[in-house]
């Protein structure tokens, strides 16, 4: 059946298998459980359907039973009475439904047997469904945690690529203003002149320096 197949699908689904390949593990999580609450419900369904045809069955099995004693009886009434061909009449209705009452037990054990194999897969889809809901707390907090540390390493990775191209961008422009600064032709040093001020200075301290001469000459 479609839903066992199904069933057998989701319970054998790896959430470890999820985290290796970073998909969404969270929303599988909760993909698993809700499609496996579908399963169940499916199957209950189908058991309760199942329960009620093998119901049906067992009451007509039950009308069966009586009619063939009620023929058996009238085969009696009929026999006792010297009534060969009733009695004869009787007995192959009570016949036939003999046999059909043998066919529908044996309908009716293998409908038995169906619901018992659903309910054992019910069962057991029931127990996988609680344990996830159990792990689906722990088995989330590792998948956040697993995103979170690939995010982490993601940031770092493109920090450290970013400070590298930016540390190789500087040292480029460092080393062209070297290389443009070398290229540039040292201007020759102006030669040193006295300004107009400076001549005039000095020339007042010459003449003084003369005045004071021939006065020291005079007083000699």
């Amino acid at each position: 059946m479609n839903v066992f197949r199904r069933m057998g699908d989701i319970i054998s689904s790896n959430v470890n298998a999820a985290l290796d390949r970073m998909e969404d593990p969270e929303k599988m999580i909760d993909l698993s459980i809700t499609e496996l609450e579908d399963a169940i419900r499916e199957m209950k369904a189908t058991i309760a359907e199942k329960k009620a045809e093998a119901k049906t069955l067992s009451d007509a099995i039950e009308e069966k039973k009586n009619a063939a004693a009620r023929w058996s009886d009238r085969a009696g009434l009929a026999a006792e009475r010297n009534e060969d061909d009733m009695a004869r009449e009787a007995i192959a209705e009570k016949i036939r439904l003999t046999e059909s009452v043998r066919r529908s037990e044996e309908s009716l054990a293998s409908l038995r047997n169906l619901i018992g194999s659903l309910e054992e897969s019910r069962d057991q889809a029931t127990g996988k469904l609680n344990a996830l809901r159990e792990k689906s707390a722990i088995l989330k907090s590792r998948a956040r945690s697993a995103k979170e540390r690939r995010r982490a390493q993601e940031i770092i990775s493109r920090s450290d690529n970013a400070r590298f191209e930016r540390r190789v961008a500087d040292i480029k422009a460092r080393i062209d203003k070297w290389e443009a600064e070398a290229d540039i032709p040292l201007d020759p040093k102006p030669q040193d002149r006295p300004t107009f001020e400076e001549l005039e200075r000095n020339d007042a301290i010459e003449k003084e320096l003369q005045r004071l001469k021939a006065s020291r000459k005079q007083a000699e």
